[in-house]
């Protein structure tokens, strides 16, 4: 207790509240300025009847425009009703009748891969109704999204008030009100325009890696960042945006925002079994073709619930915390030997492009979006390679080593799934003066899942390993057999093998992680 803790990648702040929680001091550094707020924000303490007030405010504020953006009618009794949730598909052309057909529509039928397995197949309808299976590929040209069903909640006293409708529904006056109130209320949407303020970006410049691109360089749908949302959820979270900015909670609201304004994006598939909007694959900017544009006031009351309900299970006392947004290869902020440990989950190389995905968020925050020359990261497409990343990755860990105090501790969270890296970051570690800390026993996260590359590939790490290194202290020897980098093949080979065996000797037992 009492001791001065660093976490120089902090992500979306893990370490922090943990730290304070246990009466340490902390230091929490990103280069991300979406990370930073967002970590500022899991350590500071609420009020929750404040908070409260403060959400019904800006809900008083927001609301009759929101009201006014997902109206609809009610197609049983013709009372008032709300839009819950519109779901869009994408149209195909048929290959075979040359009809244009949304996905939506298609009828699920089993069909087998080129290599014999089954498999669903998507079999144009119209095809279908005359006993031919012809499939509708999601690979084909694609001809624009439109609204085929819409889940409405009736204001007006339905018995059951949750009602449903497609564009093609078998029932004349829902098919009629399909048309009339929600095509209506989604084209007089467009003739509009948004009267609040909201990012717009060329994502194309902004996010030139494979999130935004199919394997042959060819763009999604996505060209600009407004083109990740419809124009009712772009408005509706652009009101909200605006309504927050002169709030007394403004920091606090605008976290909450940070939960939702990815989940009413065009990357939310629809699932009929999912009752939260969440994008599709994590770590893209994948659009389905299947999507589902949800009612945003509803869940940002439930984020905002959220917090009120860790508000009041978490207690922070006292709260002694710095929270940077800087480049982690230059600490000289902090001086040598200050600190007394550091727990850390570094980036790893090429596969969680951090500032891309952090993009979005920090674009609607109007924060600083230009910091990809300083992101240690493996990027092929700005040019940055894996010699780039142990580049920085050994600048980071020289920073570290020189800020920690002799003796302690460097906790390496890693859990990266390219091949080498694990062997690199060993490497690395030694090279800035670290030891391997020893201990009884390997210390790892036991994620359940592994992907598939920690399933199959060598030369991988297979769980999510948490090593610690030590900080010798001035004249303690790591080892009486040095390796100069000089030797030839025998001697290099025959000086490992001696500082193995003396290390089993001294730690019998120990397993291949520590090794």
């Amino acid at each position: 207790p009492g001791d001065l803790v660093l976490d120089p990648f902090c992500g979306s702040g893990g370490t922090a509240p943990a730290a304070l929680m246990e009466g340490r001091k902390a230091i929490a550094i990103d280069r991300s300025p979406a990370a930073t707020f967002i970590t500022k924000n899991y350590c500071t303490p609420v009020d929750v009847d404040e908070l409260q007030k403060a959400f019904e405010e800006l809900k008083r504020k927001v609301k009759p425009e929101i009201d006014w953006l997902y109206e609809t009618r009610c197609d049983r009794c013709g009372g008032k009703a709300t839009t819950a949730y519109t779901v869009y598909s994408q149209v195909f052309q048929c290959p075979r009748c040359l009809e244009k057909v949304p996905l939506f529509d298609c009828v699920e039928v089993e069909g087998t891969t080129a290599k014999g397995k089954p498999k669903k197949v998507s079999a144009c309808p119209h095809c279908y109704k005359r006993g031919i299976v012809e499939e509708i590929s999601t690979r084909a040209e694609k001809f624009g999204a439109v609204p085929v069903l819409v889940s409405y909640i009736c204001e007006s006293g339905c018995k059951h008030a949750r009602g449903e409708r497609r564009h093609n529904d078998p029932d004349k006056k829902k098919r009629e009100y399909f048309e009339k109130y929600d095509l209506g209320k989604i084209r007089e949407i467009e003739k509009k325009e948004i009267p609040h303020w909201y990012p717009d970006a060329d994502l194309t410049e902004n996010i030139p890696y494979r999130m935004l691109y199919k394997k042959d360089f060819r763009p999604t749908d996505a060209q600009r960042l407004v083109d990740l949302f419809t124009k009712r959820n772009l408005w509706a979270l652009a009101a909200i945006r605006d309504g927050l900015e002169v709030s007394s909670k403004r920091d606090i609201l605008l976290f909450a925002f940070t939960g939702i304004c990815l989940g009413f994006s065009k990357m939310c598939q629809w699932i009929p079994s999912a009752s939260y909007p969440f994008p599709m694959m994590r770590g893209t900017y994948y659009m389905p073709p299947i999507s589902k544009e949800q009612l945003v006031p509803h869940y940002y009351e439930n984020r905002i619930n959220l917090i009120q309900r860790a508000a009041a299970q978490i207690s922070l006392d006292s709260v002694s915390l710095f929270v940077s947004t800087q480049d982690i290869c230059n600490l000289s902020n902090i001086p040598s030997a200050a600190l007394d440990y550091i727990f850390t989950d570094p980036p790893y190389a090429d596969k969680v492009q951090y500032r891309e995905l952090n993009f979005i968020w920090e674009a609607w925050l109007r924060f600083d979006t230009h910091w990809h020359d300083e992101e240690i990261i493996v990027n092929e497409v700005r040019g940055k390679t894996e010699e780039d990343w142990a580049n920085m990755m050994r600048q980071a860990m020289a920073e570290c080593y020189r800020v920690l105090k002799p003796g302690r501790c460097i906790s390496l969270c890693y859990h990266d799934t390219s091949e080498g890296t694990w062997a690199l970051i060993q490497d690395i570690m030694a090279e800035a003066g670290f030891i391997v800390e020893k201990s009884d026993s390997a210390l790892y996260i036991d994620t359940g899942q592994k992907s598939y590359n920690q399933l199959v590939a060598d030369k991988v790490n297979k769980r999510d390993l948490v090593i610690n290194f030590r900080k010798p202290k001035p004249g303690e020897l790591t080892s009486s057999i040095a390796i100069s980098g000089e030797e030839d093949k025998t001697t290099f080979n025959e000086k490992v093998r001696q500082i193995i065996r003396d290390y089993l000797g001294a730690n019998p037992g120990s397993t291949k992680d520590h090794v």
